[in-house]
């Protein structure tokens, strides 16, 4: 029996793979990455499954395998080129299959992520000969144990694995140094706030290990400085100031530890937990731990600084309004900021490592021209196929670092032809419809192969007609939305109580609020009573907008609603205190076809913005302060009620 866990929102996926795998199999279910982390932190699985859908991908298949190094992964991808399925492959799992996928496919691309990774052949020892004058080998090595250098050679690959903080590196040092010698006590002494301090230890009092503070001048650390090798208290008491710090360690022996060839820390052992002395083997083994912690700790600093410079640069070119590109003379992307995400349409993990003519034929002539040359180039404006407008472009050259990029997308001076041709339009219709339709086509595929052979059992009948017909549904409502979506509605404006219909839309997400639980503050303006309304059609614009809010707070949180009239105009106010929109997808949550969220064809927000402009009125995102995001929707108020007012 395999237990697998399952990473998919999609019912249709999911009965899919119960009905295409073995009965025999365990599988569990969760809809998202952050619980199937919380799973796997109480259960331990055989396989991980992850469904290729939008906004999940790589990043997540990342998380898991940081989080769960050992657990293989086998991964539904969305798309099945040769790209996409390699680029999986690198990222880590051990076995991919594009949807729709047949299940032989699919039982084989399990048995390959089940199967353990080929290890290296290693070298067989030579047989025992009876006449050889070696000695027959036991449970030692040389005076220490075979067991401890092996837990030593695990906690080396650890650590020398996987770049940590400093502080999780000497935590990991006193965990392994206690199992490995079986010590009473043990600490890591390293510097911090200009001092050394204890920085994680074993069996110390917490009085002593937060309070001692020793000198670079005097003690132990003097010692070590001068002579950097073990110390024993017991050969040399004549450093009483050193053996006096020991003491209070309750320590027996002390490595130094060392960066850039100075000491900057210390590991300290107690005596052993059976109270038996250490050898001279397990003596020379803790000087061995020493010099890896060492390299260990200075690997772990060296790029903790290296990630502050890097976090306060990124700090600065997310400030940045122009897109920021570096370029290294093997003509490789080494690094981008949001904006040059933003402006070039393409995700940083995705062309980070790889040629600059990923980022387009024009962009990369620029720049190739000057890492031949080394000459700038400024002001250089390129035609960019890809987001259909111009680039301004000034490239400088880093030396042997390679060259920078800052760019901004030029104003556009009209609308033409070719830019209907290159809409983001396009590219949002043909991912949705190809999500909301290939996700209902894998569980009908998969169901119809083992019609054949499980048409016998009643259970599996009922199963294929449930799944299919439901499946047929989604496809039919996917095609029922865009038609709806091509025609034009036809309004019939009256005058109509606005705050009757706001209570209308509210009333009818009684339920979905109370299930979420969203608190709902109502604050309705009398005077914002009466607007030209076609009332059937404006509810739909206030469900939308209401819905996109209450999907933004799947945890709970308040929704806000209010009415008031302004300069003759009603308006109503949505706002949510869910997370807020990215400051890159602002100008495009009103385009069709355009969203964030997994479900779903993106035509809520661009729906509801064509019934408000045909009110004669406008819907916008409005600055929200305190956090989430808050919509305005604003139409013309009745015309005769607003000359009252006027002559009021």
């Amino acid at each position: 029996m395999n237990v697998l866990l399952v990473i998919a929102s999609e019912h249709g996926i999911c009965e899919s793979l119960r009905a295409a795998l073995p009965d025999s199999d365990l599988l569990l279910f969760e809809p998202d990455v952050e619980r199937a982390l919380r799973r796997l932190v109480t259960m331990k699985v055989d396989a991980v499954i992850l469904d290729d859908v939008p906004r999940t991908g790589r990043p997540a298949l990342a998380r898991l395998l940081e989080a769960n190094p050992g657990t293989p992964a086998l991964v539904l991808a969305g798309r099945g080129d040769t790209e996409t399925l390699a680029g999986w492959t690198m990222a880590g799992a051990r076995a991919c299959v594009p949807k729709p996928f047949s299940c032989q496919d699919l039982q084989e691309a399990l048995a390959t992520a089940l199967r353990p990774p080929q290890v290296p052949a290693t070298i067989m020892p030579a047989p025992w000969n009876p006449d050889s004058t070696l000695p027959v080998a036991s449970d030692s090595f040389n005076g220490a144990t075979v067991g401890q250098h092996r837990m030593a050679l695990r906690w080396l690959s650890r650590t020398s694995s996987r770049t940590e903080d400093p502080r999780r590196v000497c935590h990991g040092l006193v965990e392994a140094a206690t199992d490995i010698f079986d010590v009473v006590r043990s600490a890591v002494l390293f510097e911090a706030g200009g001092h050394v301090r204890v920085v994680a230890s074993h069996g110390i009092s917490p009085n002593v290990a937060d309070s001692l503070r020793l000198d670079y001048g005097a003690g132990l650390m003097r010692w070590l400085g001068a002579s950097p090798c073990v110390f024993d208290p017991s050969h040399n008491p004549y450093a009483s100031d050193a053996c006096k710090e020991m003491q209070l360690l309750g320590g027996r022996f002390a490595v130094p530890l060392m960066n850039a060839g100075c000491v900057t820390g210390a590991l300290v052992l107690g005596d052993k937990a059976s109270g038996l002395p250490y050898s001279v083997e397990e003596r020379e083994l803790l000087s061995v731990i020493g010099r890896c912690a060492s390299a260990a700790l200075e690997k772990a600093q060296t790029h903790r600084d290296s990630a502050s410079q890097q976090s306060r640069l990124n700090g600065i070119l997310a400030n940045i309004t122009s897109g920021v590109v570096t370029v290294l003379p093997n003509r490789t992307i080494s690094m981008m900021n949001q904006q040059a995400e933003s402006i070039l349409r393409v995700r940083a993990v995705e062309v980070l490592g790889r040629s600059v003519q990923k980022l387009g034929s024009g962009f990369a002539d620029v720049v190739l021209r000057t890492l031949a040359d080394g000459r700038p180039r400024l002001r250089q404006e390129v035609h960019d196929p890809a987001i259909n407008g111009m680039l301004g472009l000034s490239v400088t050259s880093m030396g042997s670092d390679g060259a920078v990029v800052v760019f901004a997308k030029l104003p556009e001076e009209s609308v033409s032809r070719d830019d209907i041709a290159y809409s983001p339009f396009w590219e949002y219709l043909s991912e949705r419809v190809a999500q909301e339709i290939k996700n209902p086509m894998v569980a009908i595929n998969t169901f119809a192969q083992l019609l054949p052979r499980k048409y016998d059992s009643e259970e599996f009948r009922e199963a294929f007609g449930r799944v299919v017909q439901k499946e047929v549904a989604r496809i039919n409502s996917v095609v029922e939305t865009l038609f709806d979506f091509s025609s034009t509605p036809d309004l019939v404006l009256r005058r109509s109580d606005l705050n009757e219909t706001v209570r209308g839309v509210l009333q009818s997400f009684e339920d979905a609020l109370l299930a979420r639980a969203i608190d709902l503050e109502a604050d309705l303006d009398p005077d914002a009573a009466e607007a030209d309304l076609d009332p059937s059609h404006f509810s739909e614009v206030l469900h939308n907008v209401v819905q996109n809010s209450i999907d933004a707070m799947p945890e709970g949180g308040t929704l806000s609603v209010s009415t008031k009239k302004v300069d003759g105009t009603c308006e109503v106010v949505i706002a949510d205190t869910g997370p807020g929109i990215a400051a890159e997808d602002a100008s495009q949550v009103f385009l069709p076809f355009f969203s964030t969220k997994e479900r779903g064809m993106g035509l809520g927000l661009s729906t509801a913005m064509r019934i408000v402009q045909q009110h004669d009125g406008d819907l916008k995102i409005v600055d929200r302060p305190e956090g989430g995001t808050a919509f305005a929707v604003s139409v013309p108020a009745t015309r005769a009620h607003h000359e009252n007012d006027s002559s009021d």
